[in-house]
């Protein structure tokens, strides 16, 4: 079950206003998001739901707050150690950063690595790994994209561009 933290998963259902403006495969169906015991015992989740849950709150989905879900939402985010780019006075530190949002039915067993059985990974090359403004914008783009294109049908893990995201912008 998953809702047990021996599981080393922890599930939130947080109740919010489920406007309509979502996929119409997802409009009415509801959602549970995971978070793992990692990202829930650190509190990097303060950080990861906010972003989320604004995506979700206009999904025309409807939050549950326990097991039976129609939709299990999950986040894992990236980043890799850096590489210079450029060359003279034109060379960077680059970081690639990474949010993947996932969709997930009640029944799929998300593994340890957070892999959904549907989702969006927002890939973006910035300086500065740590700005939280470009992973709110990260985040927000996976999970608007991941719900636009949620069809039953589609599986795996699809690469979107996250640059518009660099600095603030998206």
């Amino acid at each position: 079950m998953r809702a047990q933290i021996t599981t080393g998963l922890i599930l939130m259902g947080l109740a919010a206003p489920a406007p309509p403006a979502a996929a119409d495969t997802l409009r009415g169906k509801s959602y549970i998001i995971e978070l793992s015991s990692s990202q829930y015992a650190s509190g990097y989740g303060e950080y990861l739901l906010p972003p989320l849950l604004s995506v979700l709150d206009r999904s025309g989905m409807r939050a549950k707050n326990g097991p039976g879900a129609d939709v299990v939402v999950n986040i894992v985010t990236d980043s890799d150690v850096g590489r210079w780019t450029g060359t003279g006075a034109g060379r960077e530190w680059i970081y690639t950063i990474s949010a993947t949002v996932g969709l997930s039915p009640e029944s799929h067993v998300i593994p340890p690595d957070g892999t959904p059985a549907f989702g969006i990974r927002a890939v973006l090359e910035t300086p500065n790994p740590d700005r939280q403004d470009e992973w709110d914008c990260l985040i927000a783009l996976a999970a608007r994209t991941a719900i636009a294109n949620a069809d039953p049908g589609k599986t795996g893990v699809r690469r979107t561009d996250g640059q518009s995201c660099l600095r603030g912008g998206g």
